[in-house]
């Protein structure tokens, strides 16, 4: 390893490919001795175009079952420099830019794949987007 980070981000959404990402980070946040940052974007988009339920519902109920889900990985995660987000927005967007730019990250921890098999096939894979366009080092979980 060549370099020590500080900041690591590890976005999540439920996948099990998320989850070993996830445990893949916590690893490397405690060889580091970094800060970890725990973060799922909820797709304020997608949610817009497959409901007509009122938005800010969607976005209230997406965030809530979130939130469960951090307070359940937060007991599996033996790491007190854990930090967790929930965030609206393009999830490709803020995960290669918003976020890192946000919290200074020096390493992105995802999946190769997530929950949107379909969504990945039509508008193209989130780990690439990512690979391609942030700002810092990039580790693809499989």
């Amino acid at each position: 390893m060549l370099a020590k980070y500080k900041r690591i981000l590890v976005a999540v959404d439920g996948s099990k490919q998320a989850d070993k990402a996830l445990a893949e980070a916590v690893e490397i946040a405690k060889r580091n001795d970094a800060e970890l940052f725990v973060v799922q974007v909820i797709d304020d988009l997608r949610m817009l175009v497959h409901s007509a339920t009122p938005m800010t519902q969607i976005m209230a109920e997406e965030s809530r079952i979130a939130k469960e889900a951090f307070n359940q990985k937060r007991q599996t995660i033996d790491y007190a420099k854990a930090e967790f987000i929930v965030k609206d927005g393009n999830p490709k967007k803020e995960l290669a830019n918003g976020l890192p730019k946000q919290y200074a990250i020096d390493l992105i921890v995802m999946g190769a794949t997530g929950k949107g098999a379909i969504e990945r096939m039509l508008v193209g894979s989130t780990a690439a987007y990512v690979v391609n366009y942030a700002p810092c080092n990039v580790m693809i979980i499989k």
